[in-house]
Formats: structure tokens, sequence, C-alpha cells
């Protein structure tokens, strides 16, 4: 927590120095009389906005403002009334633009990076110890996956597992999932042909955040998994095709999913990659299997398709591709929204459970832990 240094009214605003230096956060009066902390304007167990906002006056102004406690708490005594708020230091300190935003130091790798040390935690340890759960999380935040090894091969054990993180996302396809190459959904990973690299849920307005894989029963030949990881690719592409980056962050891909014998016809579209509002990446989503027929104008078509080239070029580039074939025992959960998944065609007996975990869920079960653990979320 970071004490302020100095507080002072710069006509609407209040201007904040805190004592490490930084640039001066300045805030509006208006701002934090509608963030006040007290238990009139804030329920204290649940968080929410008690105060009216729009009962709030534009010209709102402040009698006095002053820092207590040795500058960990900011003091505002309200010119109408006698009102009077206070604001801890570290929560004034930690306001961002963009507070959903979980910080997290990302890593993008490539297939000899990994190499070194895959992410992986002990099923023991994480079933029974927060601070494994935690380490596991980290690592599927910065790397995007990580591995659970020696997890029983049981459908329980599977639920289990993803009971410690999150409650489990239901789709078309069910809750948890359990299957053969059994056509029972109009899908290509209900068979045992190849499947290229792809992102689940193209066709899905808000694309599961989070996907989870255990082979039950291995008893083939071939089906060996891949990985790829999607901002890596991203950074290739911004670096060495930066026309092509940026087709693929304008032009919205549609997807689509169907399945007249169920009446079931999804369709959603977006970009492959999706930037935020600064910018920044924050999903990949690529499947060609799903990608639903459109067109643009005729130039435009042309340099999206030799933008897509581009990508699916780096996709199949093996120096870029984690491969592993997925045996019982060992849990992957991925991040959905930054790694590419792919299979090998395979001959035999293979039995798969899964699940999909929303990306809010998980980051909030990530939150609560770093807070546990004493550290910012």
């Amino acid at each position: 927590m970071v004490p302020l240094q100095q507080a002072r009214v710069r006509g609407a605003d209040v201007e904040l120095q805190f004592k490490d230096g930084r640039a001066p956060t300045v805030l509006p009066l208006v701002w934090l009389r509608d963030n006040c902390q007290d238990a009139q304007s804030q329920h204290p167990e649940t968080r929410q906005r008690l105060v009216d906002t729009f009962s709030i006056p534009a010209d709102i102004r402040a009698r006095a403002v002053a820092l207590e406690n040795e500058g960990q708490a900011l003091r505002i005594d309200w010119a109408e009334g006698d009102l009077v708020s206070r604001f801890d230091a570290g929560f004034l300190s930690l306001l961002r633009p963009n507070p959903d935003v979980l910080p997290v130091a990302r890593r993008t790798w490539n297939r000899d990076e990994l190499a070194a040390r895959l992410p992986a935690v002990p099923y023991q340890a994480f079933m029974h110890e927060e601070a494994a759960v935690k380490e596991f999380l980290e690592q599927v935040a910065s790397l995007g996956f990580c591995f659970v090894e020696g997890v029983p091969g049981t459908p329980e054990a599977t639920q289990a597992v993803a009971a410690r993180i999150a409650y489990t996302r239901v789709t078309i396809f069910g809750g948890y999932w359990d299957f053969t190459a059994n056509m029972e959904h109009k899908d290509t990973a209900y068979t045992s042909l190849a499947i290229g690299p792809h992102t689940d849920g193209t066709y899905s307005l808000d694309a599961p955040g989070y996907q989870m894989f255990h082979c039950l029963a291995a008893e083939c030949t071939g089906g060996e998994n891949v990985l790829l990881d999607g901002f890596r690719i991203a950074e290739l592409m911004q670096r060495e095709a930066p026309e092509d980056f940026r087709i693929l962050t304008e032009v919205a891909i549609p997807g689509q999913y169907i399945d007249a014998s169920r009446g079931i016809h999804l369709m959603a579209r977006r970009p492959l990659f999706r930037l935020d509002d600064s910018g920044t990446l924050i999903q990949v989503s690529y499947n060609n299997y799903d990608r639903a027929p459109f067109i643009l104008p005729p130039e435009r078509q042309r340099a999206f398709y030799r933008a897509l080239a581009t990508f699916n070029r780096l996709c199949n580039d093996v120096t870029l591709q984690h491969r592993r074939r997925l045996l019982p025992g060992s849990v992957l959960l991925f991040d959905n929204w930054r790694v590419l998944h792919a299979r090998d065609a395979y001959t035999g007996y293979r039995r798969l459970a899964g699940v999909y975990l929303n990306k809010e869920d998980v980051e909030s079960r990530l939150r609560f832990l770093r807070l546990a653990a004493g550290e910012a979320v």
C-alpha cells in the first residue's frame, strides 16, 4: 500500500500525490462522491453502490480535503450537509483505467522455450493446498496452460480437478463431457480424424475462456496433441507481416455450428485477433472448420485470404508447436482465448473427458488466491 504525500483541491478536482513519486492522480469531486466507501454510500458486504449517482450535483464542492493517519487515508468534508468521506490510500493507489484486467506477467513461448520445463503441479497438492491451485492458475495466466499430474483416470477425478477451480460451463455439448469417436455431436472432435489448430467456440458470442482435457483411455496409435501460443503468433505477425496482422484485427469473421437434428444453428462474429480499447491483444479466435461464408470487397477479400494464409503457415510451423500425447493421469487446462489446440489422427480406442470454464470465473478464483497470499490483484 502506497501512502499519500499530499492532497489538494484544484477547481472541480482533487489532485493526489503519492509517496512513491508517481505522477499525480487527479480525481473529480463528483467521482469521489460517487465512489464513497462509507456504509451509507456502499454496502459493506456486497460492495455495491448505494449512493444515488444521479442526485449528485454536477458542481459538488468540498469544504476541506486533508490526509489522515500519516497519509494512510484521504478525508473529504463536503460543502453541503455534514457528510464526511474517507478513502483508504491503498484503494486510491490501485485505481487504474481498466479495473477488470487481471495483472499478469504474460510469457509467450515456442517449442524450444517449453522444452526445459513444462508447467505442472502434482494432483495431491492441487486437491489439498490452495497454494498449489494458485501456482497452477498463475502458470495458466502466464503461459496459457498448465498440467495437473498424477490424476486418477476416472470421470470423478476429472470433475474434482475442475471443481477446485470454478463451476463448469454448460454448452450444447453439456457440462462435463466424456466421449469417444462416436459422432454424438456434429463436430470433428467426435471422430478419429486429424483436427488442425483452432480455438473452440468461434460461433459463441462469449467463447469459453478455458478448456480442460483428461484422456481416460488411449488404446490407440497416433492421436498426438498439439498446443500453440496464439499470442506468440500475433507477435511474429506484428513484426514480420504487420499489414496481415492489421487485417486480422479488423475483419470480423463469422463462425457457425449447425446441428439440424437438434434445431441448433449458432453464429457469432469477431476478428481473429481481438484487441481491447487500448489496442492490446486480448483474444485469438480461429477455427477454419467453423468459418461461415461471408464476402468482402474483392481487394479486401484477397487481402484477408493472404493474411489468413500467413496465420495458418505459422500455425503449422513445428518450431511453434508443443506436441504431447495426452495419457491418463495428466489433466490439461488451457486458455481458449490464447492457446490453439490440435490433434493428429488416430487408430484404435481413445476416451477423452473435459469441461469448459468461464474466463471471469477462473480469473475470480486467482484474484482471491492472490488476496489470501497478501498480494495485489
